[in-house]
């Protein structure tokens, strides 16, 4: 029906927010030392949550306690509607999750192409990189500032990087990203020959009127030469659709308020997520049919 968009070539998005549990992280007394006048005892205490621990939640900059809700959305859907859900623990890393989750949403959605993956800097990893290369998706994923990084590759035609990655030639000007060329690399010409103007006497190194071309292949380091370099107009543009899994995001847990529920057990909190994301989708059907509930109601009848 085309609600998530084109499935021969489908954009994905990727989050993982923190689902917080219902239940004390204190734990229930069990004993009789406070009978006995101890208050500071040491002794077990019943938890109603075992499956919750802590986590951070880098987006609040705290920590919880609870799990973390991983939540997938086809970005270029017109009501941002999630494909795939998974809980897991909040000590869990997001990139660790990525992993299952790539083989899990292959595994349901055979049927489907899926093209891109966009994801935040905590999916900025190089096993990451290689199982997208195995999938044949194109990344879309922010750098981790907290990762140092590196630009010192050898490249005949190259004189350095900057820091976001742009090539710069022996001349000191930085080369124009012109698309990328499988299997070749990511392609880049000389400036001057893509704004048709002359370069300077002590910098022209091709007499062709096309200009210099090099390419630097992603096998280079495929973290810090995506097939689609971060400082071009379509990195941008296709990273801004991950906004849509924020938006899911926010009308599972704003909207429907599924944390209010305080659930004391993953199995709970999972079911709480899941009605909302059905009640999600069946919104969005009978806004594309323009059909009403009493229509659904009586057809039903």
């Amino acid at each position: 029906m085309g609600l998530l968009g084109d499935t021969s070539k489908l954009s994905v998005a990727f989050d993982g927010p923190s689902y917080k549990s219902g239940t004390s992280y204190y734990g229930v007394k069990v004993c009789d030392c406070r009978l006995k006048g101890i208050y500071n005892c040491t002794c077990k205490r019943r938890f109603s949550d075992p499956e919750a621990n802590w986590g951070w939640d880098s987006y609040r900059n705290q920590w919880f306690y609870g799990s973390t809700l991983f939540t997938v959305t086809a970005s270029d859907s017109p009501y941002d509607l999630p494909i795939y859900m998974r809980i897991v623990q909040a000590n869990r890393h997001d990139s660790v999750t990525t992993i299952f989750t790539l083989r899990d949403i292959h595994s349901l959605y055979y049927d489907l192409k899926f093209k891109h993956f966009i994801a935040d800097g905590a999916m900025d990893n190089y096993p990451t990189y290689d199982l997208l290369k195995h999938y044949n998706m194109i990344p879309f994923i922010a750098l981790d500032f907290h990762t140092k990084l590196k630009f010192n590759y050898p490249h005949p035609d190259i004189l350095c990087f900057d820091d976001k990655g742009k090539s710069i030639c022996p001349g000191g000007i930085p080369y124009q990203n012109w698309d990328y060329s499988k299997p070749k690399g990511i392609k880049n010409r000389c400036w001057f020959a893509c704004h048709g103007q002359k370069p300077p006497q002590d910098c022209l190194c091709s007499n062709s009127p096309y200009g210099k071309v090099i390419y630097i292949k992603p096998d280079y380091d495929p973290r810090m030469f995506p097939p689609v370099p971060r400082h071009t107009k379509a990195f941008k543009d296709k990273f801004k659709t991950r906004t849509s899994v924020e938006r899911t995001n926010k009308r599972l847990f704003i909207d429907y308020n599924i944390e209010r529920a305080r659930s004391k057990s993953n199995m709970m909190r999972f079911s709480m997520a899941t009605f909302a994301a059905v009640n999600i989708h069946l919104d969005a059907w009978v806004k594309h049919t323009n059909f009403s509930f009493v229509d659904i109601f009586i057809a039903a009848v």
